[in-house]
């Protein structure tokens, strides 16, 4: 079943004998196609957002079993598949993918002309500039770096973007999230003493030249996102009242749409000896990766308060969401009610690549439900190929369940 708005031809109405969702208006809108940024058609509004495989190789290479992973999220009927952070300055990084150098394009190209080849989803490129960590328990911050060294940023992200665009994906997502570079001079725990810190105008500054100069990049006509905290989850930390400006500003810069994501923070992380701090690891890390204790939907508020804050500025930007949406029932609500306009699906997807498939045909009850035990984030933070659980008690697979 494809529920299909109305003036794109089709119709609307699920397939007989298939379980139908709760309608507002005789659209299941998780099902219809739909536009990012009104430029790239999508088959439907679910998103699987960035999961770090641990498939790439030590220096960054797309390797077989990386490929083979998204091709199976794409298959699964995902209209939006993300990749997990790629890098965009040579640094070390584990098994990261990377796109510092133009090296890079061929691996990611043939990853983007698979998913283009075999399926009808559309894939984009996640980029990210990360600090150095190490074991010992140093940590660099945004405070130890050089204005110099700050202003090389954005031509970094904008090269990479440069390089995805020629390596033939279909969008790039900024990280302007969680634990990293540029979440951090987001940060109110952003306390440098130049013009990029201080005042919200000075901790913009840097985004807004990383959005400015990615866009001139790779063009007008190209889809480039960001996602960005709702709220850190810590104590002094940004709050959803400051989120509020962030996502003002980069829909005024034209950002194509904004991935709502929360916490995952070093500032409440919790040390332990002989390995590097996990920004996952406290009660912030527990809001970007919920639990099972915690409830459904537990930071879907977030995106809808941004979404609300922006259709009020009069911004249409998409907005998506995430944060512990086990089923298309609460995926179906959450667009019927407004929160969101895509609905971005990460576990729950690593547990059943075919989750949307399923969904969709009216098989919910074949779907492999994810248990949000949190052992997926336990293998990629112990830098172990990430799987699920669940794959290897069911029949010892690691591709994980079929169709």
């Amino acid at each position: 079943m494809r529920a299909v708005p109305a003036g794109e031809g089709g119709s609307s109405s699920p397939r007989q004998g298939h379980k139908v969702f709760v309608q507002k208006d005789g659209v299941v809108r998780l099902f219809e196609r739909f536009r990012i940024g009104g430029k790239l058609a999508v088959s439907n509004r679910v998103m699987v957002p960035p999961m770090v495989t641990r498939l790439a190789t030590e220096t960054g290479e797309v390797t077989d079993k990386l490929v083979e992973r998204y091709l199976l999220y794409a298959m699964g009927g995902a209209g939006f598949v993300v990749t997990e952070p790629v890098s965009v300055k040579e640094q070390k990084s584990g098994q990261l993918l990377r796109l510092s150098d133009d090296r890079f394009i061929p691996g990611v190209s043939n990853l983007a002309q698979r998913i283009h080849t075999e399926t009808d989803a559309k894939i984009g490129v996640q980029v990210i500039h990360f600090l150095k960590i190490s074991r010992s328990g140093y940590r660099q911050t945004v405070e130890d770096l050089t204005r110099a060294e700050v202003k090389e940023i954005p031509a970094l992200f904008a090269r990479a973007a440069s390089r995805a665009r020629q390596a033939g994906v279909d969008a790039v997502e900024l990280h302007f999230a969680h634990a990293y570079t540029m979440s951090s001079f987001l940060s109110r725990h952003n306390k440098r003493r130049d013009e990029y810190g201080g005042s919200m105008e000075n901790r913009l500054r840097l985004a807004e030249e990383v959005v400015r100069a990615t866009r001139q990049a790779v063009g007008e006509d190209f889809v480039v996102g960001a996602r960005i905290n709702g709220d850190e989850f810590t104590l002094g930390g940004t709050t959803l009242e400051q989120s509020r400006g962030i996502a003002l500003h980069l829909a005024g810069l034209g950002l194509d749409y904004l991935s709502v994501s929360g916490g995952g923070k070093f500032e409440d992380a919790i040390p332990v000896e002989g390995k590097p701090l996990s920004p996952y690891s406290g009660y912030s890390g527990a809001r970007a990766m919920p639990f099972h204790w915690m409830p459904e939907k537990v930071n879907v508020y977030l995106a809808a308060d941004i979404r609300q804050t922006l259709r009020k500025a009069g911004y249409e930007i998409p907005v998506a969401t995430a944060g512990r949406i086990p089923t298309a029932e609460v995926a179906e609500g959450i667009l019927q009610g407004e929160e969101a306009d895509i609905v971005a699906v990460a576990r729950p997807i690593l547990a059943d690549p075919y989750w949307p498939k399923k969904y969709e045909e009216g098989r919910g009850n074949a779907v492999v439900r994810c248990i949000y035990c949190n052992q997926c984030r336990d293998a990629e933070g112990s830098f172990e190929e990430t799987t699920c659980v669940q794959w290897k008690q069911r029949d010892g697979s690691t591709r994980g369940p079929s169709v």
